[in-house]
């Protein structure tokens, strides 16, 4: 099993600093927490603080406040691992590309998961969205090597489907790049 710092930091790896690219639904990011998609975060003030004194912020560019990354672990913390319960998954290599999917996609990631499991592994899974008991069960019951394989085969599918919507084709290369830097590695 991995730890929720271990999960962030391999998540925080792809999700990059300060970004506000055009065609993003999320529109302006931090470290992937998407302001139009969670406004209300306290970073923001942060962020907007920084922008009121310095200008422009550039792509990519990481502000170097100590609360600032503090408010972005707990809000990893609080929304997707503890909200998809992660620490209940007793393999590392599904916790991580499990918890990454969530935080890419969120319920989708976790309806995926269960799609996977009732499409491949013949589990009966309502798929709701919420890694609740039966799904952990399932997700826990299963070879994990192949699960773990069959997750990232499902979302390379899920990325070509969504790059097919408006300006999503822009990220492809992004999504693929991460999902295809996971790994199964053995206990």
């Amino acid at each position: 099993m991995k730890t929720f710092d271990d999960l962030f930091d391999g998540v925080i790896k792809h999700e990059g600093y300060y970004a506000n690219v055009e065609g993003d639904r999320g529109g302006e990011t931090y470290m992937g927490v998407a302001r139009n998609l969670h406004p209300n975060w306290k970073g923001w003030e942060f962020i907007d603080a920084y922008k009121e004194t310095y200008g422009t912020i550039k792509w990519n560019f990481k502000i170097d406040v100590p609360e600032l990354t503090q408010f972005v672990k707990d809000f990893y913390k609080e929304t997707f691992f503890e909200k998809f319960k992660i620490d209940g998954i007793l393999d590392g290599s599904l916790q991580e590309i499990i918890f990454d999917w969530c935080v890419n996609s969120g319920h989708w990631g976790a309806r995926g998961v269960q799609r996977v499991l009732n499409q491949f592994f013949d589990e009966d899974l309502k798929m709701d969205g919420i890694i609740g008991f039966n799904t952990l069960t399932a997700i826990n019951i299963h070879n994990p090597k192949d699960l773990f394989r069959e997750i990232k085969k499902a979302r390379i599918r899920y990325y070509h489907k969504i790059a097919k919507k408006g300006k999503s084709h822009l990220f492809l290369d992004g999504w693929l790049t991460r999902v295809n830097s996971m790994n199964f590695k053995s206990k």
